[in-house]
């Protein structure tokens, strides 16, 4: 009789153990997929960031935006490496010349990796319309992630030919 009593206890055992294990990979996947879906958010917002930084010749949070390493290839190849040469020419040139303008964008592709790294595929407008400017590039935008924080650290601007 106590071999029946404790066959039928290390059965229950096994059944229950069996039904919490589904059960914590299932509460694991989810906990893994809202993380999954944070960082996308944050990453999201900092391409965001970026752009409307930008736009709005916002020095102080474009300055933020930007990782100490940056590298950045201008649509005519020239070449941009290190945070100083990224950042001086926007905030002193570009963000003073006397006139309007915009950079309107669409994000068309992104990818994240392990919440670390990731990079965005942007189809943009350069407008200035008091000079009848409009100017259509593809941007691509490598953004690291340190310290909880995400940073551009390569640009790469491509002009759309007609």
């Amino acid at each position: 009789m106590r071999k029946r009593y404790y066959a039928a206890s290390a059965g229950l055992i096994v059944a229950a153990a069996g039904i919490g294990v589904p059960a914590a990979a299932a509460a694991s996947d989810q906990r893994a997929e809202a993380e999954r879906q944070s960082c996308q958010r944050a990453f999201d917002r900092a391409v965001w960031e970026d752009m409307d930084s930008f736009n709005k010749r916002d020095e102080a949070r474009y300055r933020a935006i930007i990782h100490q390493n940056m590298v950045t290839v201008g649509r005519r190849g020239q070449l941009f490496i290190g945070y100083d040469a990224n950042v001086d020419p926007v905030v002193n040139e570009q963000f003073k010349v006397p006139y309007e303008y915009s950079m309107p964008w669409t994000v068309t592709h992104t990818v994240v990796e392990d919440c670390k790294m990731g990079f965005a595929i942007l189809d943009a407008y350069y407008k200035v319309p008091s000079q009848n400017v409009n100017r259509h590039y593809t941007i691509s935008l490598t953004l690291v992630r340190e310290h909880g924080k995400w940073q551009v650290i390569k640009d790469t601007v491509t002009d759309v030919l007609p």
